[in-house]
């Protein structure tokens, strides 16, 4: 009776990977292409809450694609140069970012402007990398002359949260990519040491330390990216991870994921999948 007693609990435990690995092979979605869009910037790019795209075009023009991946609007920006980040989960308000010139332009849901303001004008007297909306209606940025995450006031012009990074990021070797805020906290993500995460008066929390991202995005309860040919989701709360084997044609370096549908960015082009 020992002897059949061990044999089944041997016989369980090599069974039970198996079968684990067998269920996520079939709870793994099935990606089916359905067609490519020409774009000029792989991490230019964001997603509403209703689930429609914006991307740039090869011409640098904002373009906004239904949920099914279908262009439906267009927004012209002037030639006050190249849109470097886009924020549109509130189609209301979506925020541009124009590295070159420090401006931040607002558009209604029309894609109409609604407003353009010069940081210089707010008299902020550093240099943005990356700009981002605060829930307060502020707006997130981080200075890469004084290697700070702050928070602007547009209406004192003032910064009501400033927070040193010198001790987390390296003065010689960052590369900010992202900043957002999501779920009452901030994310920056640098390339060459992970996502850096802050509470929403700009406290430090924590540092996810996964390098070599381009851009991060987030769906409900979890963070998601590329990395090497996989798209992986990381639960914010439990840190509990799935992964998505990628289609091994293309390079992939950025995703946005929809309800049915999975956008994946190569350096010139995004490929729109249905998930089945």
């Amino acid at each position: 009776m020992k002897t059949r007693r061990t044999i089944l609990i041997l016989w369980l435990a090599l069974l039970t990977p198996l079968l684990a690995q067998a269920q996520d092979t079939l709870l793994a979605p099935i990606l089916s292409f359905s067609h490519r869009i020409n774009i000029s910037s792989p991490t230019s790019i964001s997603q509403d809450r209703n689930g429609n795209i914006y991307l740039l075009d090869e011409r640098q023009n904002l373009l906004r694609l239904n949920p099914a991946g279908q262009p439906v609007d267009t927004y012209s920006p002037p030639a006050r140069g190249r849109i470097s980040s886009i924020h549109a989960w509130n189609p209301m308000k979506i925020m541009l970012f124009y590295e070159g010139s420090q401006e931040i332009t607002l558009l209604d849901r029309f894609l109409r402007p609604i407003s353009t303001t010069g940081l210089l004008n707010l008299q902020y007297e550093g240099t943005a990398k990356v700009a981002a909306p605060a829930g307060d209606l502020g707006y997130w940025l981080f200075d890469e002359t004084r290697l700070s995450l702050g928070k602007l006031d547009p209406s004192t012009r003032q910064l009501s949260v400033e927070t040193p990074l010198n001790l987390l990021l390296s003065q010689e070797q960052f590369d900010v990519r992202q900043l957002r805020e999501y779920q009452n906290l901030v994310y920056l993500l640098d390339y060459n040491s992970g996502i850096l995460i802050f509470d929403n008066l700009g406290n430090y929390k924590k540092r996810l330390p996964i390098d070599g991202l381009q851009h991060i995005g987030f769906r409900n309860n979890e963070l998601y990216y590329v990395k090497e040919g996989k798209l992986y989701f990381l639960d914010l709360y439990s840190t509990k991870e799935r992964v998505l084997e990628l289609p091994q044609e293309q390079a992939y370096t950025s995703a946005l994921a929809g309800d049915k549908q999975l956008f994946l960015f190569t350096k010139n082009a995004v490929d729109v999948y249905f998930l089945e």
